[in-house]
């Protein structure tokens, strides 16, 4: 492993960064609310926000959260939310409404 310091910063050069496609893969395992909970995670949402939105308990968000880490056999919720960032670039469009053809 090649270690560069720029900056300050400790980059790792011969580790590519994840591409998540396992994780991706699993996506359609979810609930729907639990889909909803997700792509909340992935914009940043707090538990106390989600709650707020989906009009549940944090408890409930809690819940769903584990759920999905568990689906997704992810180990956090930074994660989780690295994987739906990524599921929301490659399959969701800019066009409200319109799903990315492929």
């Amino acid at each position: 492993m090649t270690v560069s310091d720029r900056g300050g910063l400790a980059v790792v050069l011969d580790n590519p960064a994840p591409n998540w496609a396992r994780e991706l893969e699993r996506v359609p395992l979810l609930s729907a609310r639990e889909g909803e909970t997700f792509a909340l995670l992935g914009a940043g949402w707090s538990n106390r926000r989600i709650a707020l939105r989906l009009q549940v308990t944090e408890r409930t968000v809690k819940a769903h959260v584990a759920s999905i880490l568990a689906k997704l056999q992810v180990e956090s919720r930074l994660q989780a939310g690295l994987v739906a960032l990524s599921y929301r670039h490659l399959y969701q469009s800019t066009v409200p409404g319109r799903a990315v053809a492929g």
